[in-house]
This record gives C-alpha cells, sequence and structure tokens, in this order.
C-alpha cells in the first residue's frame, strides 16, 4: 500500500481456487484502475458495492495492481 500526492495504490495477490472482497478508498468505482486500465476492462475484477467512502470489489485468484485518483 502507497499514498503518494493523494493517489493511493494497492498490489494485492489472491491465493488459487479463492476470491477475496477488496475495499478502496473511493467515491466512485470509475476512480478506480487495475494494473493502469478502467476498472470495467479489469478481469476477475467485479464491483461490488460502496461502503461509505468506500468501493468494495470481488475479485479472483491473482495478482493485482490497484490505483485510485484523487
Amino acid at each position: 500500500m502507497e499514498v503518494e500526492d493523494g493517489r493511493f495504490s494497492l498490489d494485492v495477490t489472491i491465493p488459487a481456487n479463492t476470491s477475496a472482497a477488496v475495499f478502496l478508498p473511493a467515491r466512485e468505482a470509475a476512480a478506480i484502475t487495475e494494473s493502469g486500465k478502467e476498472l470495467a476492462q479489469a478481469q476477475g475484477v467485479k464491483f461490488l458495492r460502496r461502503a461509505g467512502d468506500r468501493v468494495v470489489l470481488a475479485v479472483e485468484s491473482g495478482a493485482y495492481h490497484f490505483a485510485t485518483r484523487p
């Protein structure tokens, strides 16, 4: 996890045959990228809901690099 110039980034690895809920600090899913791609185009990632000032994602097994814009 890293915060620089108001930009939050998180590298996460989900083990094989599992999935996880990932909570990211963002007001909307459009503010999040995964490995530089818009979230809507990221494979293995699905928007679940907003929870206060967080976005909750369902993430399949694999390695991911999430970032949020300020």
